[in-house]
């Protein structure tokens, strides 16, 4: 024998099977040839896909298992999959509200700080000359405890009584019946 014989799968007209158009979904009735439990035989194409999941939508009736990670945001995930990532963000949030409470607690501390800080600062400058002067609940000046001034309508008001008499000391205040003395002090 010599040369080589080929073989084209032609239809009865003569047409090679390659040559016949290209059908993407066959419909329910018609027959797709193939090797079905050890037989070649013509089988109905509805009869092939009988519990496929149709691409266009379909509802399951069973399981339907997937050991496979997404790659896509696309991508379908086994409960398996989603139960280690709500682990995660559960322990991510753990961390961010323990994170959260000691800020909290940091912020309340430092607060406390900040005012005993003022506290203490205020209590230094009270009584010495460039210092800080303490006012009363009526918004009165205060000096050796007690209360000098005030500000009524604009005007500087004398919120202490003064004495009546002079009392002999050089530069006191006191008042005569109406009007504010200076004491000269005693001469002596």
């Amino acid at each position: 024998m010599s040369g080589s014989s080929s073989f084209t799968a032609s239809t009865p007209s003569g047409m090679p099977l390659s040559a016949l158009p290209v059908q993407p979904q066959p419909a329910p009735a018609d027959l797709v040839f193939g090797i079905f439990n050890g037989q070649g035989q013509f089988v109905p194409q509805s009869a092939i896909w009988t519990g496929a999941v149709s691409k266009t939508g379909d509802t399951l009736t069973g399981l339907l298992s997937c050991g496979l990670a997404p790659t896509d945001a696309a991508h379908l995930v086994n409960k398996a999959y989603v139960d280690a990532q709500s682990g995660q963000v559960s322990g991510t949030v753990a961390t961010l509200v323990t994170q959260a409470q000691d800020a909290a607690t940091q912020a309340q501390t430092a607060l406390a700080h900040a005012s005993d800080a003022a506290v203490t600062v205020l209590a230094e400058q009270k009584g010495i000359p460039n210092g800080l002067a303490t006012l009363s609940p009526n918004g009165n000046l205060v000096l050796g405890g007690l209360d000098c001034l005030g500000v009524q309508d604009g005007h500087v008001l004398m919120a202490m009584d003064l004495p009546t008499t002079d009392p002999g000391l050089r530069g006191v205040w006191w008042n005569n019946g109406g009007y504010l003395c200076i004491s000269q002090g005693t001469s002596s």
